[in-house]
């Protein structure tokens, strides 16, 4: 008997979720828990993302107290391993430390190797422990839309964290108290176990008191004794990952936090020279944190390791990256449709503070701390301040680095000469920027090469942006940001009217300077659809792997009706089934239909995109002195 697929499985954990929030309603009397619930048809109308998204609210709104029927609770553990399985992780062997404790003066001391690294806490493999701030009820994060670490870790982890966690706050039958720790299995996660604890909770520039400082301290004390008793890794190791403990919602201030965190540290392990814990990983998650450990970790010396440990890659292969490679590998012709996140990918990240403080402090004093901020922003003071910041940010984006990424894509599009082209919504000119043949480009949404006519008067009311930068940038105060000269502020050469970026932001938006390159790209569709129709009626065999390879890079769902649905439109109307999709990102963006993949037409990859990039392209070029993977951001 064929087994049931995991999308039907998917479907079906959300219906009985919803039935037995149903069924609790009536228990208590109540009407209805919530409006659809009458009707759950809208659960197979959702696309995957949307089902999974789903599924993470019920799940993190569920109350612990009452437990699955068995089946179910199978159904969600494969659901959720599956949903795990696309999820790229960095093995902590490839991490290497920024600092050694060793205390020479000991017989058999033992060294410890610090180090820090940014990213996802439940994305690390090769891990004994993980740390978990949590709060004093202990059963993780009720809400939804947070996406604090607590939430983070049990969405990784499922629901048999809670539980088990229920079980513990149960018999204890009263809060956890703050320094403490509580271990659990990791369940889902690739780290082996969860060490939760809860740190001192401040008001938003409260001044941390003694008091409060020793508690922070004990936090990490308590993890540190906890993992004593933790088995070791197969290799030996036990490797133990500190989050930033009370940094965030409960507004510990960062430098101090961290400046307790390694001394204790330090403190703890001079008086456990003998300690079984090899491996002390600091993670941070925000830029701002990263510098800070870097910072203090360079103060500690580094001695040389007793014993050396074999690096792996960055990130370890999934079954999806390992079939992506086969398939770009035996693919005909190759398209590469690129969204926000590949730009991201290049460190040009419209969702980072650290970015727009850089490029745009005084900016911030208006309330805006990111580039998305900016989008349909309607705050300026005068047309002078508002080409301020237009004309910086087209200057910083014409001359942002060249990228690893990039370099990356175009050796591969060397695979497919004359039988690839690229589309994108990216506004930023970086794939021409980064030596891709700009007559095999297509950008629907714009770019920032060129302003138009709001009022669009005439469809040739554009101009080159360039000359118009070049001629303001002297006169843009360097304190205010301001331009100072309202001349250089660009006019319609015929109607004199107000002009802007040539990106589409609604109704304004001019597509006459980009048509040339979609009748390219429409051109290029045709030829596929063509040589699909002489291949049916030649009657030849369509390759097992696909002939065309979609590669969809960070690519969301802020216009998917630009790159998103027509590629899954792509595979849907193929005749022959030999289109193939891979769609890599974090998140949304790495996510593709389970059920495209039970039909082996598209794998979703869900990671960052260089890592993805450098396990899929087939002898991917390796970094060199030439390429960026990004700015050098400073808070």
């Amino acid at each position: 008997m064929t087994s049931e697929s995991i999308s039907l499985k998917l479907e079906r954990v959300l219906h009985a979720l919803i039935a037995e929030e149903e069924k609790k309603s009536k228990t208590r009397s109540q009407t209805k828990c919530c409006e659809r619930c009458s009707d759950r048809e809208w659960i197979t109308g959702l696309d995957t993302w949307g089902q999974l998204e789903a599924l993470r609210r019920i799940l993190c709104e569920r109350s612990p107290t009452s437990g699955f029927p068995a089946t179910i609770q199978d159904d969600i553990d494969q659901v959720i391993a599956y949903r795990n399985s696309h999820t790229l992780l960095t093995p902590t062997t490839c991490i290497a430390p920024s600092a050694t404790l060793e205390d020479p003066t000991i017989e058999d001391a033992k060294q410890v190797r610090i180090s820090c690294w940014k990213g996802d806490i439940t994305t690390l493999n090769h891990v004994t422990a993980i740390v978990n701030a949590a709060n004093s009820r202990l059963l993780g994060c009720f809400i939804p839309q947070h996406r604090c670490i607590d939430s983070v870790i049990h969405t990784a982890a499922g629901p048999r964290l809670r539980d088990a966690c229920h079980g513990i706050m149960s018999s204890q039958r009263h809060p956890e108290p703050v320094g403490r720790v509580k271990v659990t299995p990791g369940f889902q996660l690739p780290a082996e176990w969860i060490l939760h604890t809860v740190g001192p909770q401040l008001h938003f520039d409260e001044v941390p008191r003694p008091g409060q400082q020793a508690k922070l301290a004990r936090c990490y004390e308590s993890c540190l004794e906890a993992a004593k008793s933790l088995p070791p890794l197969p290799d030996g190791r036990k490797v133990l990952v500190f989050c930033c403990i009370s940094t965030g919602l409960f507004a510990f201030p960062s430098d101090l936090a961290a400046r307790i965190a390694l001394d204790t540290v330090k403190e703890w392990y001079s008086s456990h020279q003998k300690t079984s814990i090899t491996d002390i990983i600091f993670n941070t998650f925000e830029e701002k944190d990263q510098k800070i450990y870097e910072k203090l970790l360079s103060e500690v010396p580094q001695v040389p390791t007793q014993e050396s440990i074999a690096r792996l890659p960055t990130t370890s292969p999934t079954p999806g990256t390992i079939k992506a490679r086969t398939w770009l590998e035996e693919a005909d012709t190759l398209i590469i449709t690129a969204g926000a996140g590949l730009s991201a990918a290049a460190g040009l990240d419209y969702t980072s503070k650290a970015l727009f403080s850089k490029y745009f402090p005084a900016f911030r004093e208006k309330g805006l701390r990111q580039l998305y901020d900016v989008f349909g922003y309607t705050g300026w003071n005068s047309p002078a301040e508002k080409w301020g910041y237009y004309f910086l940010h087209l200057d910083m984006v014409r001359k942002w680095s060249s990228s690893l990424v990039y370099e990356k894509l175009r050796h591969l599009t060397g695979r497919f000469p004359g039988k690839y082209f690229v589309r994108t919504t990216n506004a930023d000119g970086f794939f021409v920027k980064n030596g891709f043949d700009e007559d095999m480009i297509s950008t629907p949404q714009g770019q920032y090469r060129y302003l138009q006519c709001f009022d669009k008067c005439k469809k040739d009311a554009y101009i080159l942006s360039d000359p118009c930068v070049d001629a303001a940038l002297p006169f843009i105060d360097s304190k205010t940001q301001v331009l100072t000269d309202e001349s250089k502020i660009p006019k319609c050469q015929f109607c004199d009217g107000e002009m802007t970026l040539c990106v589409r932001g609604g109704n304004y938006f001019n597509p006459e300077p980009f048509r040339n390159q979609e009748r390219k790209w429409n051109m290029f569709l045709r030829g596929l659809e063509e040589d699909e129709a002489n291949r049916d009626k030649e009657d030849r065999p369509s390759s097992s792997s696909g002939r065309v390879v979609v590669l969809e890079l960070g690519v969301g769902l802020n216009t998917p009706g630009v790159l998103r649905w027509p590629n899954e439109d792509l595979l849907s109307e193929s005749k022959k089934k030999d289109h193939r999709l891979i769609r890599v990102g974090k998140e949304v963006s790495g996510c593709v239909s389970w059920e495209f993949e039970e039909d082996d037409l598209a794998i979703g990859i869900n990671g960052d995109i260089l890592a993805a990039l450098d396990l899929i392209i087939p002898d991917s070029p390796t970094p060199s002195n030439d390429y960026t993977a990004g700015e050098d951001l400073v808070d």
